[in-house]
């Protein structure tokens, strides 16, 4: 690449910057600014004052760090500025080339360049279509409220066990609405015993939405399991205040995840490859709206291989003597969410047992001479499983066994 730069090594709230009229020669000194209205004004002169000495348009080039870089790319594309962004990794490799290898804020800049002027081709940044863009934001609000919800699920076990121990056991899915909403209302044995099967049936038939037959079954259940468990408190101890407690923010925050996942799943449904992705053996609505979700707009990969080394899904390749490179470990570096997802379509899908080739795939894995053991075959299958996505998507085909 040629052409002047700016080059910016970002921190968090603020940034070390040089420009660059050409490889190795620089155009002023390294300047620090924060990031606010302020420092964003002094790099646009500094931007504007190389444009008018190279009479070229000049490009921001600066490592991917996560968060801090948005207030910095929003401003950049505002001002429309050229923008690229680098792994971090390929930086960090200049300066061990370097006979005297430091690491300092002031010299990072100079290590930033160096990626972009030795690179004969790279991706701009470009401002992603607001559809694929929310549906991300969405999916990692999402995991944030999957932990927060398995954080409470822990604590709330223990306190059950305390009030209402082997309860959930009665229940295929101890955390739906009719094991949840008798506990909302008797969370201690001790106020179910005397309780008429009518009366439970009836609250349950009012507050979910099961017939007065299926409450009924329900109700007799849970009153004949409440006469025979032997709780760890008495129904008007702390221990019940405190579970009651937990048992509301437990279903806060399923409710909460229930929202954003149907969200995703309504705008994920408008976009094509929903269909596509949604036909393949082992994925649902769920499964398809946050893959897609993760990896965006795939017209933006050019191979199958950019998508599989997206998602860290590539070999990590040594190759030395004796050993040929090959049956190591995936690099994992790349999206570490689009892979948990895959692994997870992948396990649905060995489970149903259907002839596909992911089954198929995972199968020759097992009985190979050199056999991957489950959790091995099951990554190489993510892999596959990643490439039969590009493929149908590209195609605009649904999914054919």
């Amino acid at each position: 690449m040629e052409s002047p730069i700016v080059s910016i090594d970002v921190s968090n709230g603020n940034s070390h910057y040089m420009c660059f009229i050409k490889n190795n020669k620089r155009f002023g000194k390294v300047k620090k600014i924060d990031h606010d209205i302020e420092g964003f004004k002094r790099l646009l002169e500094d931007i504007q004052k190389l444009e008018a000495e190279t009479n070229e348009k000049v490009c921001a080039v600066f490592e991917a760090t996560g968060v801090y870089t948005k207030p910095l790319e929003r401003f950049l594309s505002k001002n429309s500025i050229k923008t690229y962004i680098i792994n971090p990794l390929e930086s960090a490799r200049k300066r061990k080339e370097e006979i005297h290898n430091k690491k300092t804020d002031k010299l990072d800049p100079i290590s930033i360049s160096k990626v972009y002027y030795d690179k004969e081709e790279m991706m701009e940044l470009k401002k992603k279509d607001e559809t694929y863009n929310w549906l991300r934001k969405k999916n990692r609000l999402y995991e944030d409220q999957l932990n927060h919800l398995r954080k409470y699920k822990v604590t709330f076990q223990n306190q059950l066990s305390i009030c209402f121990p082997g309860y959930l056991d009665l229940f295929k899915n101890g955390y739906s609405d009719i094991p949840m909403t008798i506990l909302k209302k008797y969370p201690h044995p001790d106020l179910l015993k005397n309780k008429k099967a009518e009366t439970v049936a009836r609250y349950l038939e009012k507050n979910t939405c099961h017939n007065h037959k299926v409450s009924l079954e329900y109700a007799l259940k849970i009153i004949e399991f409440a006469k025979k468990t032997y709780p760890g408190c008495e129904k008007d101890d702390v221990e019940v205040e405190i579970f009651k407690i937990l048992l509301d923010k437990v279903i806060e925050t399923q409710r909460e995840c229930e929202k954003t996942l149907n969200e995703m799943i309504t705008v994920a449904s408008t976009l094509e490859e929903y269909r596509y992705i949604s036909s393949i053996d082992g994925i649902g609505p769920n499964l398809a709206a946050r893959i897609i979700a993760e990896i965006g707009d795939i017209e933006e990969f050019k191979s199958r291989e950019a998508l599989v080394a997206y998602a860290g899904l590539d070999p990590h390749i040594y190759q030395s003597g004796d050993q040929d490179g090959k049956h190591l470990k995936i690099s994992k570096k790349g999206n570490k969410y689009l892979r948990c997802l895959l692994f997870l379509a992948v396990g649905c899908s060995i489970r149903g047992a259907k002839d596909n080739p992911v089954n198929r795939f995972y199968q020759k894995k097992k009985q190979q001479s050199n056999p991957l053991n489950s959790k091995a075959a099951k990554t190489a299958c993510t892999a596959k499983l990643l490439k039969i996505i590009y493929g149908i998507c590209k195609n605009k085909t649904t999914y054919k066994r």
